[in-house]
């Protein structure tokens, strides 16, 4: 009996160390730090750290240093880098696209009805006199028993298919995924598609709330210089012409082809719709300017203590949009919300594993990505060139443009269902008292539109965490108002900076604590976490897992 009492105080004051240590470990992440990392990294100094730019270099070598005092090792190899192979397309496009019909005419003008851009690296894209069509919502589903293209012939087309899913338009649950956006309601969906089909060029629809943002974002980032892979077929096997049309030009060139853009959109969400052929023509002459280009992805690594050859990743990028010197006053797209302040969070995080004197049994990867602004391409390229095995990679951990309107009383967690990662944030939060709450706006898409979205691809389950929706002392619509207000004002523009008035890193201080008591967790667990049976992603892993 006393020895049992002996080995259960023994128990239990391991125990109290180990909260101890923990506890100890989470107060080095602190508002001054996050406020300190940030402001280096959205200074003008940094030049709005666009790819394959000065601001890049002093980028990546301000996350090198700072791994390094860290006491981290490199994670590729000897290199905290990860090369990528670019190439950046300078396109002057038209500064009108003409549409032609029985009836007349209509000129859209560029940027500010209509933006395109081509990814195939030529030096000339031209597409000539192609008819015009329309695909409804452009998606090829089977599992939802849905074809807009399986009655139209849109080969050496240019076809026009709306934003989103047909779920989102008739709110009616049964119908894909009902609100919530699923990948088929991504833009980047819908022009791979139009690809398969044989279109010369496809135009997405933009409707402020179906695609989740404003036409400014549109316009400021599918109207400058473009990265993409570099790639064995110089993207031959694009469509030659992606782009947008606004909504309000949209019915007009419906209205020219005899056609009501909105009764047509309320047919298309039948499932049966066959599409329409608006006998319209159009042309589009797009003239390059090719330069290879490089960009690094960076890596540290704090190895495992007992299981290093199994991984948990911290990611965010690094990246942002640069400067703009065709606009007048303020040319730096500093980016400190999206994604300054992330890559300050994983800093801190990093510090904080750093300061535990238990370590933790696996590998905790921190990942900064590279160009995420245009289009996912960092991740997409580590996924497709991965350092750790993906088989032994248990989950990843994505922090983009994280909560900077001060202390709230619950966590958002984007893609609220997907996997087994629920329970571990779950678990995190109510260290903190905090309840978990589901996307708010699952229209939008946003588990598509971020990192981690390039690992879900390849079956690793990853987490995205936004900004609670309940602040603790604010009126109950303050989150959501700010919220709103930096999506229509901030996002994307050169003031998204420290100085907006309503900056306060209180919240994000316990939001990135929570994360680290999640990739702890993981860490000193077998557990390798499951999608949901549900989740568009669990075959991936299902294969990838099995080795096949």
């Amino acid at each position: 009996m006393f020895r049992k009492i002996i080995i259960l105080s023994t128990f239990l004051s391991l125990l109290a160390c180990s909260a101890n240590d923990t506890d100890e470990a989470k107060k080095s992440i602190t508002e001054g730090e996050l406020n300190h990392h940030t402001k280096i990294l959205s200074s003008d100094e940094f030049e709005g750290r666009a790819p394959y730019s000065t601001g890049e270099e002093k980028t990546i070598n301000y996350l090198k240093d700072e791994f390094t005092s860290l006491g981290l090792k490199p994670g590729n190899g000897d290199s905290f880098f990860q090369e990528i192979e670019l190439v950046e397309i300078i396109s002057e496009v038209p500064s009108e696209m003409k549409i032609s019909g029985k009836s007349g005419g209509l000129t859209l003008a560029h940027a500010d009805e209509f933006v395109s851009q081509t990814r195939h690296v030529a030096v000339t894209v031209e597409v000539k006199n192609a008819e015009i069509v329309f695909a409804g919502y452009g998606i090829v589903a089977p599992e939802y028993n849905w074809d807009d293209y399986k009655n139209l012939d849109v080969k050496d087309k240019f076809v026009i298919v709306m934003v989103n899913d047909p779920g989102y338009h008739t709110q009616i649950d049964s119908l894909f995924t009902g609100n919530a956006m699923t990948y088929y309601g991504r833009w980047r969906y819908k022009y791979e598609e139009a690809a398969r089909q044989g279109a010369a060029g496809i135009f997405v629809v933009h409707e402020d709330g179906a695609a989740g943002y404003p036409w400014n974002v549109v316009r400021n980032g599918w109207t400058g210089p473009e990265f993409h892979l570099k790639t064995e077929n110089k993207n031959m096997d694009r469509a030659e012409i992606e782009g947008w049309f606004n909504l309000v030009k949209t019915r007009e060139i419906f209205k020219l082809a005899g056609y009501n853009f909105d009764d047509e959109l309320k047919k298309a969400q039948s499932g049966s719709y066959k599409g329409i052929e608006l006998g319209l023509t159009s042309s589009l002459k797009i003239e390059n300017q090719l330069i290879e280009s490089k960009s690094n992805n960076v890596f540290a690594i704090l190895e495992g203590s007992t299981r290093p050859d199994e991984y948990i990743f911290y990611m965010g990028h690094w990246d942002h949009l640069g400067i703009d010197s065709t606009l007048e006053g303020d040319k730096v797209f500093n980016g400190a919300r999206d994604n300054a302040v992330g890559i300050a969070a994983i800093l801190e995080i990093a510090e904080a594993f750093t300061k535990l004197k238990t370590k933790p049994e696996r590998s905790i990867v921190f990942f900064a990505t590279a160009v995420e602004e245009h289009g996912l391409l960092g991740s997409e390229y580590y996924a497709r060139n991965p350092i750790y095995p993906l088989h032994k990679t248990v989950a990843a951990i994505n922090i983009d443009a994280p909560n900077v309107f001060g202390k709230t009383n619950d966590i958002t967690l984007v893609g609220y269902g997907q996997s087994e990662l629920d329970n571990y944030v779950k678990d995190a939060a109510k260290l903190q008292n905090k309840i978990v709450t589901a996307d708010p706006t699952p229209e939008k898409g946003f588990y598509y539109r971020s990192d981690h979205f390039s690992f879900a691809l390849v079956g690793v389950p990853a987490i995205y965490l936004k900004t609670g929706q309940e602040h603790v002392s604010k009126p109950a619509d303050y989150m959501n108002s700010m919220v709103n207000l930096w999506t229509s004002d901030y996002y994307h523009l050169p003031n998204d900076e420290m100085a907006a008035e309503f900056w306060d890193l209180s919240g994000l201080v316990d939001d990135t604590r929570l994360l680290f008591d999640v990739g702890l967790k993981l860490s000193m667990n077998n557990d390798f976490p499951e999608w949901s049976k549900t989740s568009e992603f669990r075959e991936a892993r299902e294969k990838s897992l099995s080795g096949k």
